[in-house]
C-alpha cells in the first residue's frame, strides 16, 4: 500500500458572496469607426474568443427545473425566460469548457424544454417582497427558508429535483453594494436534488441581454453604473461588466454547492468555488487575467454528478461508506495529518475530497476505483493554530451518490 502526501496552495482572503449588473449595451461601431478609434489611440472593442452554444434538450433523466419566483406585490420582468435561458447558457458553457479541458466527458446540464426554448417556471409568491426579504434588516437566510417551501409546494421536493431559483424579491433603492436584499445560496439535498437560489436583478435589462451576442456584448462594456458597487474590487460606481460576472459567476459557484462541492479559495482567483467567478469575462473576451474554472479535486466530483456526466450508473442509489482514522490531537505548527482506514462501495467508487471548514479550502482529493480502497493519506496543511480543527472528508461513488464524514481533532 502506498502512502501519498498532498498539499495546498496559499490563498488570499475573499468574501464569496455574489451578484451581477449592466445597462444597454452600446451599438458595435463599424469599420470605419474602428479604424479611427485605432488611429485615435481610443480603445478597440473586445472581440470573442469563446461563444456559449444555446441550451439544447439532452434527453437525459436528470434535468435542472428553472424557476423565476415572484411575490404577491411585484410584476415579472420582461423576457425573463429568454434571458434566464441566456444566463444558464453562460454558465452551462463555464461547467463543459472546464470539465472537458480535464480530460471528462460531460456533455452538460440537461434543462426542461418546451418546445425550442428551456421551460423556465413562473411560481408566484403568497406574500409581499418584504416579507420575504426582511427589509430593512435583509437576511439572505430568511429567503432561503421562505421561498424553497413555496416551490417545493409548487413543483415538488428540492431532495427529487434540481432547482435553480430567481426570486423577484430585491429592493430597488440604494445599497451598499448590488441591490439590496439580493441572495445567493446553494445546497445539495441528495444525488437526485438540490437547489441554487438569486436575486433577479440580474436579470434586468440593464444587466442581463436576450441573447448570447447581446450578452457577450455586455461583457466587454466598461460602462460605469452609477450609484452602484459590484463585489469584486467594491469601487463605487463600477463598470458594467463587474456586476455581470459578479451574478452570472455567482450562478455557477451556487450550483457548485447544489452539486455538493465546498468552498475552496486556495487559488481564490481561479476556482469558481473561490471567488475565479469574477473573472469570468476572460473567459469569453480573452482580457489580461485568471480564468475561471474548477481545480482538479472539485472538478473529479463534479464528473459523477447525476446531472452531468452521461456515464453515471443510474442503477446504483446506495451512498458509499468511509471508516478514517486519524489522530484526536495534534500539535501547533504541524503541517501533515496522516489519516488511514477503509472506503467502500456496493458497486464502485469514484473520487474522495478532503475539506478543512476552518481554512475554507480543499487540503486533498483523489480519484478512486473499485469497490473498496484502502486509504493511507498524508494530508499537507498550513501551521495548525491551538484549537479544534475539523475536516470534512466527501466520498462520492459512481452513482453520483456522496457520503459524508467529519472528523475532529484538537490542536494543543
Amino acid at each position: 500500500m502506498r502512502t501519498r502526501r498532498r498539499g495546498c496552495d496559499a490563498i488570499r482572503a475573499m468574501v464569496c458572496l455574489a451578484a451581477c449588473v449592466a445597462l444597454a449595451a452600446p451599438a458595435p461601431a463599424g469599420p470605419a469607426a474602428e479604424q479611427e478609434g485605432a488611429k485615435s489611440g481610443r480603445p478597440q472593442p473586445l472581440e470573442p474568443i469563446a461563444r456559449p452554444q444555446a441550451l439544447k434538450d439532452l434527453g437525459r433523466r436528470h434535468k435542472v427545473r428553472l424557476v423565476y419566483f415572484v411575490p404577491k406585490d411585484r410584476r415579472p420582468t420582461a423576457g425573463y425566460a429568454d434571458k434566464i435561458g441566456v444566463l444558464m447558457a453562460f454558465v452551462n458553457d463555464l461547467y463543459v469548457r472546464d470539465l472537458r479541458s480535464k480530460g471528462y466527458p460531460p456533455v452538460g446540464l440537461d434543462f426542461e424544454f418546451q418546445g425550442a426554448k428551456p421551460l423556465v417556471r413562473l411560481v408566484s409568491g403568497k406574500d409581499s417582497a418584504g416579507e420575504y426579504n426582511g427589509g430593512p434588516n435583509y437576511d439572505a437566510q430568511r429567503q432561503w427558508r421562505r421561498i424553497l417551501p413555496e416551490v417545493e409546494a409548487a413543483l415538488g421536493k428540492a431532495a427529487e429535483n434540481l432547482y435553480v431559483i430567481f426570486a423577484e424579491t430585491y429592493d430597488d433603492g440604494p445599497a451598499k453594494f448590488e441591490f439590496s436584499g439580493g441572495l445567493a445560496l446553494g445546497a445539495r439535498f441528495s444525488a437526485s436534488g438540490g437547489a441554487g437560489m438569486f436575486s433577479a436583478w440580474v436579470l434586468r435589462d440593464e444587466f442581463c441581454a436576450a441573447t448570447i451576442e447581446g450578452q457577450l456584448a455586455y461583457l466587454a462594456d466598461e460602462t460605469p453604473i452609477a450609484g452602484r458597487t459590484a463585489l469584486h474590487r467594491m469601487k463605487p460606481d463600477s463598470p458594467r461588466f463587474e456586476f455581470i460576472e459578479d451574478g452570472f459567476g455567482a450562478v455557477a459557484h451556487e450550483l457548485g454547492h447544489a452539486f455538493g462541492l465546498t468552498h475552496d479559495r486556495r487559488a481564490d482567483d481561479l476556482d469558481i468555488m473561490g471567488n475565479g467567478f469574477r473573472h469570468l469575462r476572460n473567459n469569453y473576451l480573452g482580457t489580461p487575467g485568471p480564468r475561471a474554472g474548477f481545480l482538479m479535486e472539485g472538478a473529479r466530483m463534479l464528473r459523477w454528478s447525476r446531472f452531468i456526466a452521461p456515464d453515471v450508473d443510474l442503477s446504483d442509489n446506495q451512498p458509499p461508506a468511509a471508516r478514517i482514522t486519524h489522530p484526536a490531537k495534534l500539535k501547533a505548527g504541524a503541517t501533515t495529518i496522516l489519516l488511514g482506514g477503509e472506503l467502500t462501495d456496493d458497486k464502485g467508487l469514484a473520487a474522495v475530497l478532503f475539506f478543512a471548514p476552518k481554512l475554507d479550502w480543499v487540503v486533498g482529493g483523489f480519484d478512486l476505483e473499485g469497490p473498496r480502497v484502502a486509504l493511507s493519506e498524508v494530508l499537507v496543511v498550513p501551521p495548525l493554530e491551538k484549537g479544534p480543527f475539523d475536516l470534512v472528508v466527501l466520498l462520492v461513488d459512481r452513482g453520483g451518490n456522496i457520503a459524508q464524514a467529519r472528523l475532529k481533532m484538537e490542536v494543543e
